[in-house]
C-alpha cells in the first residue's frame, strides 16, 4: 500500500484509513461480491405481500454502476440480490419458504466466488435490522471476509451504524462511482492514501472518517449499470418496480437514471445530502441507448425514472423523450420519484406523453403559502394550479401530488389550507404521510436547536400510517382498526371541533391523517367526472381495496361510486353491500362514517345519485 505518497497531502483520518485498511486487507483485495440484504426483516416479512407484489422490487442499480466502474478497472465483481432471490422464492413455492433460507443463498455464492471483501448496500432504514443479520452470520461463518457497507440508509448516518453493528470493518457515504474504486486502489497499492475520501470505520470506539467528498462529475457517472447474470427481465414478476403497476399491466419494469441530485433544497428532504448541490445530466443518447438494451436484453417495456429531478433543464428533458419516439421504443414509463411543479411546461409535457408516460408524481407537500416558503419548496401554490391547467390536457397521465402534514407548529388552519388547494387541483391521488425528522437535513437540525424532538426522534426511515402499508399487519392505522372492531376510541374533526390556530400533538396528527386522507382522496371522487380519469382511479383504488387491504368499508363505498359513474350497476351494488357488511361489524369504521358523515355517501349511491354523471 503506497501510503506516503505526497505526504503533505495526507489527513490523519485517511492515514488512520489506510493503516486499518492494511491490517484489514493484508493480501489485497480483487474480489468484490456486492450484497443486497432482504429489505424486510424475518419478522416484519410477509409472504402473503410478496404474493400480492407489495413489496418493492427494484433492480440494483447503484451495485450495477459500481460492478461495471470495477470491471473498468480490472476488479472482479459480482452481486447477490437476497431479497429478489427471497420473493422469487415465495412465488415460487410459498408453502415450503424459510426466511432464513437466505443463509444457504449467501453461503453457497461465497464458497463459488471466493470474494476477498463483501460490500452490503442498503437504501432503506427497513433493511437495517437483516442487514445487522447478515453482519452477524458473515462475521461467524466466514470471519476472514472483511465487510464494508454503503448506500443512501447507510450515509445518513454512519457512525450511529457501525456503532449498533461493529463487526463492520467500514462503511461509506454518498455516491460511491470514485470513492469506492479508488479505496480499492490506495488497498492494492495502486493510488495514494490521499485519494481515500468518503470512508469511515471505528477505531475502538473513536469513529474515524474523511471530510473529503468524491462526487463523480458528469463524465465519470456516463454509464449504465452492469447487473451481471441478475434476472433483471424477471423483477417486476415479483414485485413492485414503481408506483404505476396497477396501470402497466404486465409490462416488466425496470429503472434508469438520467440525471443525479435535484435543482430544490427542501429542508425534510436528503437528496442533496447524498448527491451534493448540483444537478449532473447524462448524455441523452447514452439514456436511450439504455432502454433500448434493456428492450432487447431482458424484454423491458416499462421504465420508472429513478431521477429526483427528471425535468431538469427543459431542453435536454424534452430530446430525451424524443429520442425514445425517434429509436421506436414502444414503451411506458412513471416518474414515481416525482417532478418539480414549476418545471412542467407544455412543451416538455406533449414529450411526456408522446414517449410513453402514464404517471408521474408530484412534490406539493402543502397548500399553505407560508409552510412551502418555510421549508424551501421550489413551488408555489400558483405553480401548483399553471400544473393543473397543463395536466388537465392529459388525463390519460396518473398525477399524484405528495402531501405532508406536521411540520413545526403547523397549524389546523394550514392543514386546511393543504385539503382546499388539493381538492382544487383534484389530481388522481395524494399519498401523504406525517414528516418524519430525517438525519442531516436542515428541517431536523431546527426541530432539534428548538427542542421540538430529541435525537432519540431522528430516523431515516418513514411512518407507515397507511392501512396499505408495506410491513406485516399494514400499518399503524391497520393495527388500531383491528383493535378497535369492538369499541372504538376517542375520534373527532379537528377541523370543526378545534380553534384554527391550534397546533396538534404526535397522536393527534394520526387522527388528522385520517381526516385529511379521506378529504383530498376520498371525498373529491364525489365530483370527478373525467371518464379517463374515473377509470384509472378506479383501478387503483380496487387495488388498494382488493389487494392492499383488508375489510375495508371506506374503499369498497368509493368503488361503489365510480362503478355507478362507470355505469356497472351491478359491479356498484356488489361494492355497496360489502361497505356496509363491514362497517356494521366494525366500532371503528362507524365512528369515522358519523364523525365525518359518510353515511350521506351510502345514501347517495343507494339513491343512484351518480347516475346522471354516468361517463361513456
Amino acid at each position: 500500500m503506497n501510503k506516503l505518497n505526497s505526504t503533505n497531502n495526507i489527513t490523519r483520518e485517511q492515514l488512520q484509513i489506510a493503516n486499518r485498511a492494511e491490517k484489514v486487507f493484508p493480501n489485497g483485495c480483487h474480489r468484490v461480491l456486492f450484497v443486497l440484504p432482504p429489505e424486510s426483516p424475518e419478522d416484519n416479512f410477509d409472504p402473503e405481500l410478496v404474493l400480492a407484489k407489495r413489496y418493492p422490487s427494484y433492480p440494483p442499480y447503484g451495485s450495477g454502476i459500481l460492478a461495471r466502474k470495477l470491471k473498468d478497472r480490472s476488479y472482479s465483481p459480482e452481486i447477490i440480490d437476497l431479497n429478489n432471490q427471497l420473493f422469487r422464492m415465495v412465488h415460487e413455492d410459498p408453502e415450503n419458504f424459510k426466511y432464513k433460507v437466505w443463509q444457504e443463498i449467501l453461503a453457497k455464492k461465497i464458497e463459488e466466488f471466493q470474494p476477498s471483501m463483501i460490500a452490503i448496500t442498503m437504501m432503506f432504514t427497513i433493511a437495517h435490522q437483516s442487514m445487522a443479520g447478515i453482519v452477524r452470520y458473515l462475521k461467524t461463518i466466514y470471519s476472514s471476509i472483511p465487510i464494508i457497507v454503503g448506500g443512501v440508509y447507510i450515509s445518513n448516518d454512519l457512525e450511529k451504524i457501525l456503532r449498533s453493528c461493529p463487526e463492520i470493518d467500514f462503511g461509506m457515504f454518498y455516491e460511491g462511482d470514485v470513492s469506492f474504486p479508488d479505496f480499492l486502489d490506495v488497498i492494492n497499492g495502486r493510488l495514494s492514501t490521499e485519494h481515500i475520501s468518503q470512508v469511515g470505520f471505528l477505531d475502538q470506539k473513536e469513529f474515524i472518517s474523511t471530510k473529503e467528498r468524491a462526487t463523480p462529475n458528469i463524465a465519470e457517472q456516463m454509464t449504465r449499470p452492469d447487473y451481471l447474470d441478475l434476472p433483471i427481465g424477471n423483477y417486476s414478476d415479483y414485485g413492485a418496480v414503481g408506483a404505476y403497476n396497477f396501470l402497466r399491466g404486465e409490462r416488466k419494469a425496470s429503472t434508469v437514471l438520467t440525471n443525479r441530485g435535484c435543482r430544490a433544497r427542501c429542508t425534510f428532504c436528503s437528496v442533496r445530502e447524498f448527491n451534493g448541490l448540483s444537478v449532473r445530466s447524462r448524455n441523452t443518447e447514452e439514456v436511450v441507448d439504455e432502454i433500448q438494451f434493456l428492450y432487447e436484453t431482458y424484454g423491458i417495456t416499462h421504465i420508472m425514472w429513478l431521477d429526483d429531478d427528471l425535468f431538469y433543464n427543459e431542453k435536454r428533458a424534452i430530446e430525451l423523450f424524443n429520442g425514445i419516439v425517434k429509436r421506436g421504443l414502444k414503451i411506458t414509463w412513471d416518474a414515481t420519484n416525482g417532478i418539480i411543479a414549476a418545471a412542467i411546461k407544455p412543451e416538455i409535457l406533449a414529450a411526456a406523453a408522446e414517449s410513453g408516460c402514464i404517471g408521474m408524481n408530484l412534490g406539493l407537500e402543502s397548500g399553505n403559502p407560508e409552510i412551502l416558503r418555510e421549508i424551501r419548496k421550489p413551488g408555489t401554490v400558483d405553480n401548483f394550479r399553471r400544473a393543473k391547467n397543463l395536466l388537465d390536457e392529459y388525463p390519460q397521465i396518473f398525477v399524484k401530488g405528495f402531501l405532508i402534514i406536521g411540520f413545526p407548529e403547523e397549524t389546523i388552519a394550514q392543514m386546511a389550507d393543504t385539503v382546499s388547494l388539493s381538492s382544487e387541483l383534484a389530481f388522481h391521488w395524494y399519498p401523504l404521510q406525517i414528516l418524519t425528522p430525517l438525519p442531516n437535513t436542515d428541517i431536523t437540525d431546527s426541530m432539534l436547536e428548538q427542542g421540538l424532538i430529541s435525537e432519540e426522534e431522528i430516523t431515516p426511515g418513514f411512518l407507515g400510517e397507511a392501512a396499505g402499508s408495506k410491513s406485516k399487519g399494514g400499518g399503524s392505522l391497520r393495527r388500531r382498526e383491528q383493535e378497535e372492531e369492538k369499541k372504538a376510541r376517542h375520534f373527532e374533526n379537528f377541523f370543526e371541533t378545534r380553534s384554527d390556530n391550534d397546533c396538534l400533538n404526535a397522536e393527534e396528527l394520526r387522527d388528522m391523517w385520517f381526516i385529511v386522507d379521506y378529504k383530498v382522496n376520498y371525498e373529491k371522487l364525489l365530483n370527478i367526472n373525467n371518464p379517463i380519469k374515473v377509470r384509472n382511479i378506479s383501478m387503483m383504488l380496487k387495488q388498494i381495496t382488493d389487494e392492499y387491504t383488508q375489510n375495508n368499508s371506506l374503499g369498497n363505498l368509493f368503488m361503489a361510486v365510480l362503478e355507478q359513474k362507470l355505469g356497472n350497476h351491478n359491479k356498484s351494488q356488489r361494492r355497496l353491500d360489502l361497505a356496509e357488511k363491514y362497517l356494521s361489524t366494525s366500532a371503528y369504521w362507524q365512528k369515522r362514517y358519523d364523525v365525518l358523515n359518510i353515511n350521506e355517501v351510502i345514501s347517495q349511491v343507494k339513491s343512484r345519485s351518480f347516475v346522471d354523471s354516468e361517463l361513456p
